[in-house]
């Protein structure tokens, strides 16, 4: 059976992700991976660290025993682990390669300055399974689904991401009888506005009569309303939390190319930045 890793949240007493993992796993039929990490710096420590670790690891075990067999339906099969472990993203992109899950959980904390990254962006740059942010904020419950795709790209792994993205964005609008939206955000240029050479709707209109045959032939394979497309152009970070909220969505599915290093933290990823705005999940998905 298929599993899905859940990262619990220790300093959440809600347990936002496990919650949704658990709605996630009753529909989907599959198993959970619960792991809990914890972290303690005991080098100014010289007697008993090991002791004292030890301790800490056995407290948070019973404490996940005891959480996870109220929390979890019965319905729903599970295994759990206390990882002790600074570095919660490297161990979670190790474990995701070793046994590839059918995704990762866990909660948002979008919190990032120029010298530190979140884990929620390390995994999103490089983790090689799905990676399902749950939003702790959500302005509202509903079950409906946006998928952003880039439907002008020339690159044949984009196009290819952008088919990902509809298949998983229509299975979870299936699995939860909710409606699926697709929107793709025209490129555009505040500088070459500003010099009267680019505007919005001119820029919508002609990106509208160039895609219709592309946006019909997908409709058409995922039998998704026609109105149900959306082309805006703008700042993706923008123009899509923007759509979102008008389409009512709960779950935003993007896709991510993760770059790395110095280029990530000065350009950053559209998907990053997205996280900023929204408060819906997201589900990210990597070129295959």
């Amino acid at each position: 059976m298929s599993k899905i890793f859940v990262v619990a949240d220790l300093s959440d007493n809600k347990q936002v992700a496990i919650t949704r993992a658990c709605e996630l796993a009753k529909k989907t039929n599959n198993e959970l991976h619960v792991v809990y990490f914890c972290y303690q710096s005991l080098r100014f420590i010289q007697d008993d660290s090991q002791n004292i670790k030890q301790t800490l690891i056995d407290t948070i075990t019973l404490e996940a025993e005891t959480s996870l067999d109220k929390m979890v339906p019965e319905e729903v099969n599970y295994s759990f682990e206390v990882v002790w472990e600074k570095h919660i993203y490297q161990w979670i992109n190790t474990y995701a390669k070793e046994h590839n899950p059918n995704m990762v959980v866990k909660t948002a904390h979008r919190s990032e300055t120029f010298l530190y990254t979140s884990t929620d962006w390390q995994l999103l740059r490089e983790c090689s399974a799905p990676v399902f942010i749950v939003s702790d904020n959500k302005w509202r419950k509903s079950p409906n689904v946006l998928a952003a795709i880039d439907l002008e790209t020339k690159s044949k792994s984009k196009q290819a991401l952008n088919h990902q993205i509809l298949k998983a964005a229509k299975a979870f609008s299936q699995t939860n009888e909710s409606e699926l939206f697709v929107c793709y955000t025209v490129p555009f240029s505040k500088v070459l506005r500003d010099l009267g050479i680019h505007f919005k709707d001119e820029l919508e209109s002609r990106a509208a009569k160039t895609l219709k045959p592309k946006i019909e032939k997908l409709a058409a394979e995922y039998d998704i309303p026609l109105a149900n497309f959306t082309i805006k152009a703008g700042e993706p970070e923008k123009v899509i939390p923007s759509i979102a909220a008008k389409q009512k969505a709960g779950l935003v599915v993007i896709g991510t190319v993760g770059r790395k290093g110095l280029k990530a933290k000065v350009l950053g990823n559209t998907a990053e930045k997205i996280l900023n705005l929204l408060k819906s999940d997201v589900l990210a998905l990597k070129p295959e």
